[in-house]
């Protein structure tokens, strides 16, 4: 995921050149495509054209911007998020944790 992110800790997924917050010059930045739910909401009343349920999801990316995401999925607090745009509209999903044993002959899913 690409961006805009100032010296003050100001980060934002739009190409500034100024930052909003201190008026100093922006640098272009780079983050992962993941992060972690911050607070969630589901909506009473879903948007026309989008299918039912869709909820929003403010979604916090470790060393960058702080996202609002639609989500087609029940999240809640500090869930580990995946986070693909898609015509400059932001979709997030659980990531899947990765399930797998150790056993004394070899590695088995």
């Amino acid at each position: 995921m690409k961006g805009s992110k100032c010296r003050c800790g100001f980060a934002t997924v739009a190409r500034r050149v100024w930052c909003p917050r201190c008026g100093k010059q922006m640098k272009p930045d780079e983050w992962q495509n993941e992060g972690r739910v911050l607070s969630f909401t589901q909506l009473q009343a879903v948007p026309e054209g989008l299918s039912d349920p869709y909820n929003l999801a403010l979604v916090a990316v470790e060393k960058g911007p702080k996202l609002v995401c639609w989500t087609s999925g029940t999240l809640k607090e500090n869930d580990e998020v995946s986070i693909t745009e898609i015509n400059g509209k932001y979709l997030c999903s659980l990531k899947a944790p990765l399930s797998f044993e150790l056993k004394d002959d070899g590695l088995r899913a």
